[in-house]
């Protein structure tokens, strides 16, 4: 059976990229609670939270904000969670106090809706059956828990007894509530057992339960090792805010180098950080160049198997294919493109283009349409490390660079360096560098950076035109940086080490 740009494009994304990135408002809370979800296999109602916590909402047509769910309603529903030792309920004014408070809280990115809510997550009745991750949580969950019991799961494992403690802030302020979620079986959808069964390839493990892929390899082993750092060293919603962040980082590492794991000779694009906020224009249009090539390998990667597709149904006769099309709306559209791109391209080329153009506008539900790199600027701009073009923040939501600030510096430390670790600082960079591409400005990654590629041939030409004085100085901000938040020492001998246990030096 034929299948159409649609569904051919649904099913690359699914057995490539693990869910559907097309979603360009999806946000890291919505990860997080996939995450969770597939990880606990329970889920609860979220409806009595959701109506604490959704006092006023704001009516989008006539631009202001009315009362949903005034306190009189809330009260008669859940009093008893809002009583004094004296069975005496809230005043008006503190009942609205405590509302906003819990709003600002528990739903920090709001996410909270009628229909479907993700919490700002710090406990297992908090996880709800939203699916606005688009399966991003699912591909996370296993990528956490692929082969275990051979390969530990470090992280999983201190995520499930993070969600089952009750010790933070934020899940006192929610706790009376929650035992109005009724929690119930997480089980997967029926879109989500076929995204399950065609990502099995993609999370493939040996049989010492380490990952076939090299990028999932590295990437499993990077988050397991901050998990045994943070269970040690920092609170439980500290944690949890840092794995997340590290999660929506690795499926974007995953994403930009996954055309380098399938074509042996495919793009592997860097990741130059920009730590001077766009203010050196060199440096600037370099890491916003590096961003734009991992976009252009998820492409070449997306349009590689659409070919191999096309190939395989119409083989050197396109236009004899494309005249047994059915005619309705989405065939009629690839026959469109088809005739506009046949004037310039060869016909499979041609075909190749329609399928590309068609599809990709139309997989995922009409609000989230788009292009499978949607979803990496939406997660890398509210993760902090996709940055506006420029410190006046010009370029839209699109036109972005990578950058650092001291939380992300540190998780990059801590994923790398292991406690019992004196390591050089040149020897930390080689690290960022082969396990999430990320370069910084040393003269030894000149050419990478250059060439726009980490694996340059002799026979590409150069594509980025960089200032070295500006990579310098980009390096010695790095260095500054990653001794500021007490991660490095600069000795007179010049060296620089980097640990993340000064007690073991």
């Amino acid at each position: 059976m034929t299948e159409t740009p649609k569904t051919l494009l649904r099913r690359i994304y699914d057995e490539d990229f693990g869910f559907i990135p097309t979603n360009s408002s999806m946000k890291p809370v919505h990860v997080a609670n996939g995450t969770a979800r597939r990880l606990l296999e329970t889920q609860s109602d979220f409806r009595p939270l959701a109506r604490v916590l959704r006092q006023y909402v704001k009516d989008q047509r006539r631009s202001f904000s009315e009362e949903r769910n005034p306190n009189e309603e809330i009260l008669a529903d859940y009093g008893d969670c809002f009583t004094d030792q004296f069975g005496n309920q809230p005043t008006d004014e503190v009942m609205t106090r405590f509302r906003s408070l819990a709003k600002d809280t528990l739903g920090a990115d709001d996410a909270v809706f009628p229909s479907q809510a993700s919490f700002t997550l710090s406990h297992a009745k908090m996880v709800t059956g939203d699916i606005s991750d688009n399966g991003c949580g699912d591909f996370l969950a296993r990528l956490l828990t692929a082969g275990i019991p051979r390969n530990a799961g470090t992280a999983a494992n201190l995520l499930r007894r993070l969600l089952e403690s009750e010790t933070d802030p934020w899940t006192m302020i929610a706790l009376p509530l929650l035992e109005y979620c009724s929690e119930q079986s997480a089980a997967l959808g029926a879109g989500a057992t076929v995204r399950f069964e065609r990502g099995t390839a993609l999370l493939r493990t040996d049989d010492k339960g380490n990952f076939c892929s090299p990028t999932l390899r590295v990437l499993r082993d990077r988050v397991d090792q901050l998990a045994r750092y943070e269970e040690t060293q920092s609170s439980k919603l500290t944690t949890l805010r840092r794995l997340v962040l590290f999660g929506v980082f690795a499926t974007h590492v995953h994403m930009i180098r996954r055309c380098n794991d399938v074509i042996p000779a495919g793009p592997q694009p860097p990741i130059l950080l920009d730590l001077f906020d766009g203010r050196r224009r060199s440096l600037r249009d370099a890491s916003a160049a590096t961003l734009q090539a991992g976009f252009r390998a998820i492409e070449q990667l997306v349009v590689s198997r659409i070919r191999a597709y096309v190939t395989s149904v119409c083989g050197e006769d396109p236009d004899s294919y494309v005249g047994t099309l059915p005619s309705d709306g989405q065939w009629d559209a690839v026959k469109a493109e088809y005739r506009a791109h046949l004037v310039e391209d060869d016909p499979v080329d041609a075909l190749v283009e329609a399928f590309w153009k068609v599809g990709y506008s139309r997989v995922g539900p009409k609000e989230v349409r788009g292009l499978p790199w949607n979803t990496l600027l939406a997660l890398g701009r509210r993760a902090g490390y996709l940055l506006p073009y420029d410190n006046r923040g010009r370029g839209g939501r699109e036109h972005k660079r990578y950058g650092a600030n001291a939380e992300f510096a540190e998780l990059l430390v801590v994923s790398t360096v292991t406690p019992d670790e004196t390591v050089d600082f040149d020897r930390f960079l080689d690290r960022l560098r082969d396990s999430f591409g990320i370069v910084l400005g040393r003269p030894i990654d000149f050419d990478i950076i250059r060439h726009n590629d980490l694996q340059p041939g002799p026979f590409l030409r150069r594509s980025i035109s960089v200032n070295e004085t500006d990579l310098r100085a980009n390096l010695h901000a790095f260095r500054e940086l990653i001794i500021d938040i007490g991660f490095a020492k600069s000795y007179a001998d010049g060296r620089t080490i980097v640990t993340t246990d000064w007690t073991t030096v």
